[in-house]
């Protein structure tokens, strides 16, 4: 490996992702055929993240290569496809996606030596797979974390904060939970979506596959659910809400796609806020039966605005709250309004 091409793994270890090293590195590990060179690469990176941790290297061995970033560029490409249906109105535009695959220590793996807890985080803006020691696997949205202790395959529990999907091996002589704030799923091994945030009084459980169990951690409550079932429980109101969906429209997210499925104002609005890490104001008196339905590849918040703004009679304002207002920086409040 050259010495360039190391300079360039090292930026995106670093978090220093150009569009220049990330296009060197996906074009190399695209085309290389020197796999064991890369592979020695990434093992010596790897031991020096973990040289300040107590805990040793070989209890996180099946990370190491399983962590998967996604990272989103917002590039601007005239072939993009964008379809939004409201009633009979339709429109497409080809958003982009850059897709690559490395392991990056900023991202938030750590462990905590007190407990033996380790920690996967992801960066707003990615998407990020990873493998757990029993060999279930699943994704985690931006902005989103799992925890769960080293001794994991002793008792397979699982804490969530943020949007996950889980893919659990089957074991019938060890249940997997998750664990939330609210609820509590148990399992034996299927294909579910759950939603957790620490800052969102609404919990959801979605099945794609399988049987899944919910209990209320304080409510007394306890449903089990098959596939293209929902439950979502709402703190504030102390209530359990099941429903029928189509489960792929809330696991599109973990292939870089948004679909809303006649969802109301407010609903949309909430996952904008998920999704792009963006305050949103909605005035309560501009929420109406208004219904928004659309699939489209997560890109540029604008592009996804615009066509909202075509599609229902709203229009918004994005808002950069830095002091230095010659500074251009990322969006951090929206509004939305009617026209």
């Amino acid at each position: 490996m050259t010495t360039s091409k190391k300079k360039d793994f090292e930026n995106i270890f670093e978090g220093k992702r150009s569009f220049s090293s990330v296009s060197s590195v996906t074009d190399y590990l695209g085309k290389q055929k020197k796999e064991q060179e890369t592979e020695d690469y990434q093992q010596n990176q790897w031991h020096h993240i973990l040289s300040d941790n107590s805990v040793p290297a070989a209890d996180l061995k099946h990370i190491l290569y399983k962590v998967k970033y996604d990272i989103l560029f917002e590039k601007n490409q005239k072939q993009r496809k964008l379809l939004i249906g409201i009633s009979a109105a339709a429109a497409s535009l080809l958003l982009p996606l850059i897709l690559i695959f490395t392991l990056n220590y900023q991202a938030g793996l750590r462990t905590q030596n007190t407990n033996k807890l380790v920690e996967l985080h992801c960066p707003e803006g990615t998407r990020t797979k990873f493998t757990l020691p029993d060999g279930s696997s699943g994704w985690l949205a931006g902005g989103s974390s799992i925890a769960y202790n080293l001794d994991f395959n002793q008792a397979r529990s699982v804490s969530v904060n943020g949007e996950a999907f889980f893919d659990v091996r089957r074991d019938p002589k060890n249940e997997f939970t998750v664990e939330m704030n609210d609820i509590t799923v148990r399992v034996l091994g299927t294909q579910f979506n759950v939603l957790n945030y620490n800052d969102d009084p609404i919990s959801e459980v979605v099945v794609l596959s399988g049987l899944v169990q919910v209990a209320g951690n304080e409510k007394q409550f306890q449903e089990q659910l098959s596939s293209n079932k929902k439950l979502q429980f709402q703190s504030e109101e102390n209530k359990i809400v099941l429903s029928n969906v189509d489960a792929s429209n809330y696991t599109a997210w973990k292939k870089g796609r948004l679909v809303f499925s006649n969802e109301n104002l407010e609903e949309v609005c909430r996952k904008i806020k998920r999704y792009y890490n963006i305050e949103v104001e909605l005035n309560p008196k501009d929420i109406d039966n208004q219904l928004f339905r659309a699939d489209i590849e997560i890109g540029p918040i604008d592009d996804l605005l615009n066509y909202m703004s075509l599609a229902l009679p709203i229009k918004y304002e994005l808002i950069n709250q830095n002091q230095n207002k010659t500074e251009k920086g990322k969006p951090q409040r929206l509004i939305i309004s009617k026209k």
